[in-house]
């Protein structure tokens, strides 16, 4: 039915479509109220309750300004960081567009990667494949490919790292590709690497173990070439850049200071607590979702003639699996380890199983004969799951945004008021019982709990932006602070 139907170009239109309008439904929230104001470095930045008066952005010279600020006194994401500034000043109407672009752009990307293909070669397969895992198994899409600042930080700087990676894989998968690789191929792979290090830390640390088993490849293949060797310098220079930011230990100190937050205590850090947490909430919410991925690399490795299940297809698996465990594995000894941590690691292993999945393909016909009952129901399932979990996805969010209007609505009409009140934005309760499941999809109560709504505290940081942004006196929610666990 859907070969007689749509082409692959078609399915991804309706799959962006789908995200786009995600995107619009979802207004600017949380920290994307705060970076639309210059950084403050000398009065503890934009995050902290108690913020000042500050400067909204008007120039990409304030950008600048404020991202030296933002660097020097709280962390090194320029770029992610940067660019939500960027958006916050020019309308969410921009990003919501050109992030639905860099969504797709992303799953083209991992096509090439993953299959060496060009994208004429593309078909429905690859392409249901790429919907069904960017829609079920990334982890916490709702803040890292939705939100607006969560997306610039781990859908855009995902794009950059895989951009990265794409001659390298390129090069494995096609070995006359840049045979004699062109002068700008040296400064172009500076460029990309410098920007893919200084990109998020756990993308550019999986980035890294890639590009050194890559680089360790080619060397005994004698396909060594300055370009390679030239990116992952960059690459670990912009690592450094990103991690040893002057700003990170002022942060932390801050935050101590001044930031509510009960987290765990220093002296619970690497004790049998942190390490069950960090399963709990990071490592076992992340690697559930790459059973599907994993289930596809298990069929096509056991379908091998014993002698040939270490071949060229398999080390890229390999490779691919190795940077994106590694990163899980480093996350359970830090001591605040989210579960967002992992969207390159997922995004590798969906690359890692396009591979085996086009290997497969030739056995695709004869399959389907043998079990067309079976092939046509599981698709048919499939396709009621993803228009019943889009119908309630939509529905959530449509809601949210209404109460979100509603709100400004209400404050502008008691705007004159020296602090106006605000009831909390609440979700449907159906809403927490699925995200117990299937990790962040949409809103839900603590996602709104922890940043992304306002507080019953009038010096809340999001409080105080929130009204400088809007032109209001202060606002506060009613209730009880929903932060406690």
């Amino acid at each position: 039915m859907v070969k007689k139907c749509l082409s692959w170009q078609g399915i991804l239109l309706l799959f962006l479509g789908l995200f786009f309008l995600r995107n619009w439904m979802l207004p600017m929230v949380s920290d994307d109220i705060p970076y639309a104001f210059i950084w403050d470095g000398a009065d503890r930045g934009n995050l902290l309750d108690g913020v000042g008066p500050r400067q909204r952005i008007s120039s990409f010279e304030d950008i600048i300004v404020s991202q030296w600020s933002h660097y020097m006194t709280w962390g090194g994401r320029i770029l992610g960081i940067g660019l939500t500034q960027f958006f916050a000043w020019q309308g969410k109407e921009l990003f919501n567009i050109l992030n639905t672009l860099v969504f797709g752009g992303l799953m083209l990307l991992l096509f090439r990667i993953g299959t060496g293909l060009s994208l004429p070669k593309m078909n429905r397969t690859y392409m249901l494949w790429l919907v069904f895992s960017f829609w079920f198994l990334l982890p916490d899409p709702f803040l890292t490919t939705l939100w607006m600042c969560g997306s610039c930080v781990f859908l855009w700087m995902g794009l950059l790292e895989f951009l990265f990676l794409l001659p390298f894989a390129l090069k494995y998968w096609q070995p006359d590709f840049w045979q004699e690789a062109p002068r700008w191929t040296v400064p172009l792979m500076a460029v990309s690497g410098l920007c893919a290090g200084w990109s998020v830390e756990t993308g550019a640390a999986a980035t890294g173990l890639i590009t050194l088993l890559a680089l360790w490849h080619f060397k005994r293949q004698h396909q060594l070439q300055p370009w390679m060797v030239t990116g992952f310098v960059f690459l670990c220079l912009g690592g450094i850049m990103l991690v040893q930011a002057p700003g990170e230990m002022v942060r932390l100190e801050l935050q101590r200071l001044y930031e509510y937050n009960p987290g765990l205590p220093a002296d619970m850090y690497w004790t049998p607590l942190m390490f069950s947490i960090n399963f709990l909430e990071c490592f076992w919410p992340v690697t559930k979702l790459w059973l599907p991925l994993l289930l596809i690399l298990i069929v096509y490795w056991r379908q091998l003639p014993q002698g040939q299940r270490w071949n060229k297809d398999t080390k890229f698996q390999a490779v691919m699996l190795a940077g994106a465990l590694s990163v899980m594995i480093v996350m359970m000894f830090v001591p605040i380890a989210p579960a967002r941590a992992g969207f390159f690691s997922t995004a590798a292993v969906i690359a890692a199983s396009l591979s085996a999945l086009k290997e497969l393909l030739p056995q695709q016909a004869g399959f389907y004969q043998r079990h067309k009952g079976a092939c046509q129901a599981a698709l048919a399932g499939v396709l009621a799951l993803c228009l019943s979990t889009a119908a309630f996805l939509c529905y959530v969010e449509w809601d949210v945004r209404n109460q979100w209007l509603g709100r400004i609505d209400y404050i502008n009409a008691h705007q004159d008021q020296e602090l106006v009140i605000v009831h909390q934005i609440d979700v449907p309760p159906f809403a927490n019982a699925i995200c117990e499941h299937w990790t962040c999809v949409t809103w839900n109560t603590d996602v709104l709990a922890w940043g992304s709504d306002l507080e019953p505290r009038p010096e809340g940081s999001h409080n105080l932006m929130y009204a400088q942004y809007y032109g209001w006196k202060k606002v506060m929610t009613d209730g009880e602070d929903r932060r406690v666990e």
